[in-house]
């Protein structure tokens, strides 16, 4: 019924309580005082499990809002006011209801509560000492994703406004997508992110959210901020907790007299014809792709990118003698940068893809959707060709075939290339 409903998901409130209070010893001999807590229990705390997930803000008045996720989907909130006297509370919300507790503290890191009327619930909760509102603003990637994506990518970009949006893999309740730039809503409460899930995603089924807990670690890493986010998500045959890790980078490129090495690549979404073909003397199958067939295309050789303020120079040796080098134009607006290859042949298709920089430029992350790989590679394939004399450069049927065979064999794909800047 809804008062059990509420007593479940009040509990967290109740677990506050115990922030200040400190029991009379057994032996003490003066007077008893009964003392009134409840001013000690103002702030944020959360609470994160696999069916339920709340944020608790407590004002001085004794007031307090919770907001939170019940089992895995619809978002609630609840107001009312709380007061603690020795080791009972009283909570009382706005509908009318009200209800008692016991409580319990683990000294400065959790506080638990047991309901009056159900002594066999007990939750523990945490105080959130710092709001993560502002830290979480920003473009951040993952590549540290659960073990059920770990060769997937994301990459989130939070606004002041509320919004976010994500290009890369979306999980999802039993199954995944790949979205670009998808815009959606959250917010921060403490430490705990709610993201806003649109209803499309499921059906027309009523939009849910899904509640991140976040730790935040300014200058983590010799490449800047990590934001660690632990999250439950369900599964076959109830619940598992995840772990991804994300850094910060910048919103805006500087890729002037840069120069960057190949580091390794992740591969997603791969759908696409299961026959062998060959491009700068590698063989590729897309139905069977992973990342390590571009760190041996990469790796192996002697391949980098130059980059100045408006063009960049790919140089590529293999083992037996053979090289390749090309400079192309580049456009940059924020992240997304095009590469105008039909510079190097008229037959070249533009290329749009999106890059991003760790904080001290030492890392560059090259991001391709299906469209971006299917030309880029074509382009690359055709320069190749054109390079080691296979075909004429002005030969325009022979160049529409490459680029015809490779839209045959891709249906989808989603690539990522690392690379570490020169020292």
């Amino acid at each position: 019924n809804s008062k059990r409903m509420k007593i479940f998901k009040f509990l967290a409130v109740a677990l506050v309580a115990m922030l200040g209070f400190t029991a009379c010893d057994k032996d003490c001999e003066h007077d008893f005082i009964e003392h009134d807590f409840t001013k000690e229990l103002v702030g944020t705390w959360t609470y994160d499990a696999g069916e339920q997930a709340e944020a608790i803000v407590i004002k001085e008045d004794g007031s307090f809002t919770i907001t939170g996720v019940m089992k895995y989907g619809a978002l609630y909130e609840e107001k009312g006011s709380i007061k603690v006297v020795n080791n009972k509370v009283t909570l009382a919300y706005e509908s009318g209801d009200v209800f008692e507790g016991r409580l319990e503290l683990v000294a400065g890191k959790s506080l638990s509560i047991v309901l009056f009327e159900e002594e066999n619930i007990r939750l523990t909760y945490d105080y959130c000492k710092e709001d993560l509102s502002d830290e979480i603003i920003g473009m951040w990637v993952c590549m540290d994703t659960p073990a059920n994506a770990e060769s997937e990518m994301m990459i989130e970009t939070f606004y002041e406004n509320g919004k976010s949006t994500l290009t890369g893999f979306l999980p999802l309740e039993g199954d995944s997508e790949q979205v670009k730039n998808e815009a959606t809503d959250y917010m921060v409460i403490g430490d705990l992110l709610f993201i806003h899930i649109p209803a499309d995603k499921f059906g027309d089924k009523t939009p849910f959210y899904v509640v991140h807990k976040m730790i935040y670690t300014p200058n983590a890493t010799a490449m800047g901020d990590i934001m660690t986010m632990k999250s439950i998500a369900k599964a076959e045959g109830g619940y598992v907790a995840g772990t991804s890790s994300w850094l910060r980078v910048k919103q805006h490129l500087n890729l002037d007299n840069k120069v960057y090495d190949y580091s390794s690549a992740y591969v997603s979404n791969v759908k696409g014809k299961d026959e062998d073909f060959s491009i700068l003397g590698n063989t590729l199958n897309i139905a069977k792709i992973e990342a390590n067939d571009f760190d041996m295309m990469f790796r192996s050789v002697l391949s980098c990118f130059e980059f100045d303020a408006n063009s960049m120079t790919y140089r590529f040796r293999r083992d037996d003698g053979f090289e390749m080098e090309f400079d192309t134009q580049i456009a940059v607006d924020g992240n997304k940068v095009t590469l105008d290859m039909s510079s190097i042949n008229p037959a070249c298709r533009k290329v749009e893809m999106h890059m991003f920089q760790d904080k001290d430029d030492s890392q560059l992350h090259m991001y391709m959707h299906t469209d971006a790989f299917i030309n880029y590679f074509a382009n690359l394939n055709v320069i190749a060709l054109i390079t080691e004399g296979k075909i004429n450069q002005t030969d325009e049927v022979a160049i529409a075939k490459v680029f015809a065979d490779m839209e045959a064999r891709v249906e989808s794909i989603n690539v990522s290339f690392v690379l570490k800047a020169r020292k």
